[in-house]
């Protein structure tokens, strides 16, 4: 085997890994699409991350206890 053939081999090799690596990639993207929660479902109006806290009854906010 001479040279060129040997940088053929690995130039045909090279572009077949990364189309499999490509075709393994997409469906791996799909397949996550697949597994997230529907958007539909989530309620917009409320916070997803943070909860408002609402201060103690009869007390105004930077008001301290006297007690």
């Amino acid at each position: 085997m001479n040279v060129i053939d040997l940088l053929i081999t690995i130039i045909v090799v090279t572009i077949l890994v990364t189309i499999a690596l490509g075709v393994m990639t997409y469906i791996a993207y799909k397949l996550r699409l697949a597994r997230r929660p529907s958007q539909l479902s989530d309620d917009s109006s409320t916070a997803q991350y943070f909860v408002l806290h609402e201060p103690p009854d009869g007390s105004e906010p930077g008001e301290a206890d006297a007690t």
